[in-house]
């Protein structure tokens, strides 16, 4: 549920190393040096053992992103700007679903515009909504029309609530944290019924803010968006429990977040495999039977998609 369709520069000039969990990895603050410099320094010269590196090219980060999904038979939603999701898409249709990426003051989608993309095809969820990074709430007046539409046309809507990368104010100085709590959707959901949304990295670290939505609103899932690796496993595998505990294993799905690591997917899906309170029911429902759901495939589609495995 969670993949972007960028280019290979999208974080810096490739390749660059990732180092997971990520949180453990990122330098300390030091006043004496330059901190973005710092962050920059350690994605070149990795302070981990197995750093994870991206490809160098456009083609090369499609190529592995495309190998990785097949190791594993993932089928993917793919979000980005339209032309180049087409792009990604057009290199592996049956492996991607196509999603409309949108942030207010960057993706000034005229409303006519945005609709024909879904209307004509072939994109089918509008998301990533990455308002968080400018410091724009869900209930903006700004994203109203875009709401409007989404639960005219039953397009699911995927957005960002939870943390960004290390030291995320400093990379982009209007994101806030406080914007990451779920509560902050209500006055969307109440106002339009009929919206799916996915809570995209589910709303961390405020998980009863989330279960709180969860509870009161069937038509809202999450996804996982990265936060697996993003932290140590013991943190990220107390967050997932919280939400299976209280009863939503069923609308919890995955999503790796690779970005321009498609080496970070199969320890992504290792990550929810090795989960010790987790049944196989539970985890064949966060990596696919959720996602499905959520989405509204057909039958047609989920039996083509478990084929891919054979």
């Amino acid at each position: 549920m969670h993949l972007h369709a960028v280019p290979a520069d999208d974080n810096g000039p490739p390749p660059l190393a990732l180092c997971i969990p990520m949180t453990t990895y990122a330098p300390p603050f030091d006043p004496r040096t330059d901190w973005t410099a710092e962050v920059m320094a350690s994605f070149m010269d990795p302070p981990c053992a197995a750093p994870i590196w991206s490809p160098e090219t456009d083609e090369a980060l499609i190529a592995e992103t495309v190998a990785a999904m097949e190791c594993r038979n993932v089928i993917g939603v793919v979000g980005g700007s339209p032309d180049r999701v087409l792009r990604w898409v057009d290199a592996a249709p049956d492996r991607f679903i196509p999603s409309v990426q949108l942030r207010i003051g960057r993706d000034d989608y005229g409303l006519d515009s945005l609709r024909a993309l879904f209307e004509t095809g072939p994109f089918v969820v509008l998301g990533e909504v990455a308002n968080q990074y400018v410091g724009i709430a869900p209930d903006d007046e700004r994203m109203a029309p875009y709401w409007a539409l989404a639960e005219e046309l039953d397009v699911p809507v995927a957005i960002h609530m939870g943390e960004g990368p290390p030291g995320a104010t400093v990379l982009f100085p209007a994101f806030r944290m406080e914007l990451a709590s779920a509560l902050l959707l209500e006055p969307v959901l109440a106002r339009h019924p009929g919206l799916r949304v996915s809570i995209m990295h589910y709303g961390s670290p405020f998980i009863e803010d989330t279960i709180a939505i969860l509870g009161a609103y069937p038509r809202v899932y999450v996804d996982l968006g990265g936060i697996q690796w993003f932290y140590p496993r013991a943190y990220f595998y107390r967050q997932l429990r919280q939400l299976v505990e209280a009863g939503f294993a069923d609308r919890v799905m995955f999503g790796s977040d690779a970005m321009t690591w498609p080496g970070v997917i199969e320890p992504s899906i290792a990550i929810i495999e090795d989960a010790p309170f987790l049944t196989e029911a539970q985890k064949r429902a966060i990596l696919y039977d959720n996602a499905a759901r959520f989405l509204g495939l057909d039958e047609g589609t989920v039996t083509r998609h478990h084929g891919r495995g054979d």
